[in-house]
């Protein structure tokens, strides 16, 4: 061989040996890119069917972030978490925030473009920053999430979640939903030691509060939280002002609200009913009957309360009630939480707000880097089928519980092994993995059902004929935006709520600050409150 061959020879081996070391450092096990281009389909094709079957073997690694409920953990070896691994060869590497600072985090990692895989956000956010480009677009793969299009076609208001026509978040759906949501709860039996008849109006109420607060100096009757990406101030006026006959925010924590008897939406400030509950507070927080750290009492602290004696009324979740009564009994069987009719207003308004069916407005968003995306589709696709959304909601069947005839029962030996925990319920779906607060996105509530008292079955019953009956009112779903929209919500919600914010607790705490209320309501106009209704009522009007 002469030697200019033997040296061009050397040239290719060496050329071969570098692009061969290329390759192996570029299959990698990442799941997102921070830059650089994945592999072309040609690369892809060629590279052989023994390396595609070895890719295959390969777990796919997702990164999964949601907040953590603090009535159930989040476990990254939960029954469910596992079974990803074995069903789906799917490994999730779990990240829990707790609930009171999820909202920050959440923000943060968007704004700064280093989210996770997968993450849990509110349609407020997709609004926010779908233009970004910081989330998946869905709609190119819709044709292939057969289980996710049926949810759609059965649940339409998912089409509400569009941002100009496109999907970017799998939300949280319900097989079936209760009536729950922020419901009037009491100690009965503090109002019946007392002697006193159940309240029947707001002004009852207030009355019967004083009595309670007078025979228990040191307790605050009256107590909210914030929660849910809310402020306790917004998680208070939400109840009180619909009930009073006008409303507060969005389920979203925008500051319009959806009124039923006009089927439009609006801006509660403006409204006399709205004054007339801000008034109510105000005289409630003035004598001591509201917990003065009600803008600030985070979910556990709210919990303490309620379940120590420390405070006897509640305008929220009822389904709370029931864990405060396993505590109470333990003291005293005769302490238990009771549900209220529904309360008459002084404008002659009788309702209550309740949460929509299933949690529309919470979706998962899959980061637009994700290198695995039609794996990773596929998977949360699975979530949404029979096998998928029965081992989040249920467990393993024949291991957990049985189905006979379509029948459901929890096994003996996982009952047994939960009944006496303080909340059941939540200790069961932790340690499995199970619902909206674990890794479910297509609930099946049955299991949930073996844990009802005859109290909670009672509850719910009368919540669900309140529904009937008109009074149970379900939040409303936030319609679609334009491009054009969203960016002046954005500036309309940086104005409005920094100045609401800044004189809502002044006016419910602050003696004298009432008589600014005309004034302040002038400056929400000059701020935009108007043009944010007009907005939100043109969204709505071209979905209706």
């Amino acid at each position: 061989m002469h030697r200019k061959s033997r040296t061009g020879w050397l040239w290719v081996c060496c050329i071969a040996m570098v692009l061969s070391l290329l390759a192996g450092c570029s299959g990698n096990n990442n799941n997102t890119e921070s830059g650089g281009s994945s592999p072309s389909p040609t690369a892809k094709a060629d590279s052989g069917k023994k390396e595609e079957a070895g890719k295959d073997d390969k777990p796919l690694e997702l990164t999964w972030m949601r907040y953590e409920h603090p009535s159930q953990a989040l476990l990254s070896d939960s029954v469910a978490v596992q079974e990803f691994l074995k069903r789906q060869n799917v490994k999730l590497n779990v990240q829990g925030v707790p609930q009171s600072n999820y909202d920050d985090k959440k923000k943060t990692l968007i704004a700064t473009n280093t989210m996770p895989d997968v993450l849990l956000v509110k349609q407020d956010d997709i609004q926010n920053f779908a233009d970004s480009g910081i989330f998946l677009d869905l709609t190119p793969h819709l044709d292939n999430m057969p289980n996710f299009k049926k949810v759609i076609e059965e649940q339409p208001d998912i089409n509400k979640n569009k941002i100009d026509g496109k999907l970017y978040g799998f939300p949280l759906a319900a097989k079936k939903s209760g009536s729950g949501g922020q419901l009037p709860m009491m100690r009965i039996d503090v109002l019946e030691n007392l002697e006193l008849n159940q309240p029947s109006t707001y002004d009852e109420l207030y009355q019967v509060l004083k009595k309670m607060k007078e025979a228990n100096p040191d307790s605050f009757p009256f107590t909210a939280r914030a929660a849910n990406g809310l402020t306790g101030t917004e998680n208070l006026l939400n109840p009180i002002t619909f009930g009073f006959g006008s409303g507060y925010t969005t389920f979203n924590g925008s500051k319009v609200y959806y009124e039923p008897e006009t089927g439009k939406y609006q801006f509660g400030p403006e409204s006399p009913e709205f004054k007339q509950a801000v008034e109510w507070l105000h005289m409630l927080y003035k004598e001591k009957l509201l917990d003065p750290d009600y803008s600030t009492a985070t979910s556990q602290i709210w919990q303490e309360k309620l379940s120590s004696g420390k405070s006897f009324y509640f305008q929220d979740n009822h389904g709370f009630a029931g864990s405060f009564n396993v505590t109470l009994k333990k003291v005293n069987p005769e302490y238990q939480f009771d549900m209220l009719d529904t309360l008459t207003a002084p404008s002659g308004a009788k309702r209550n707000l309740i949460y929509p069916k299933g949690h529309l407005s919470e979706s998962y968003v899959l980061n637009a880097k994700l290198k695995n995306p039609e794996k990773a589709i596929a998977f949360i696709d699975w979530l949404y089928s029979e096998e998928g959304s029965s081992l989040t909601s249920l467990g393993i069947e024949g291991k957990d519980y049985t189905l006979t005839n379509g029948e459901y029962k929890m096994s003996d030996d996982v009952y047994n092994k939960y009944k006496d925990e303080q909340s059941p319920y939540y200790s069961l779906a932790s340690a499995l993995g199970l619902g909206y607060l674990g890794f479910g996105l297509y609930e099946d509530n049955r299991m949930g059902m073996t844990w009802q008292t005859e109290e909670s079955i009672r509850w719910d019953d009368k919540a669900a004929k309140a529904e009937q009956a008109g009074e149970n009112i379900r939040f409303v779903s936030d319609p679609p935006f334009t491009m054009e929209e969203r960016e002046r919500l954005k500036q309309l919600r940086s104005q409005l709520d920094a100045y609401l914010t800044q004189n809502m607790d002044k006016f419910i705490m602050i003696e004298g600050s009432m008589k600014d209320w005309e004034g302040f309501v002038a400056e929400l106009k000059k701020k935009g409150s108007d043009e944010l209704v007009s907005i939100y009522n043109a969204a709505l009007d071209r979905v209706k």
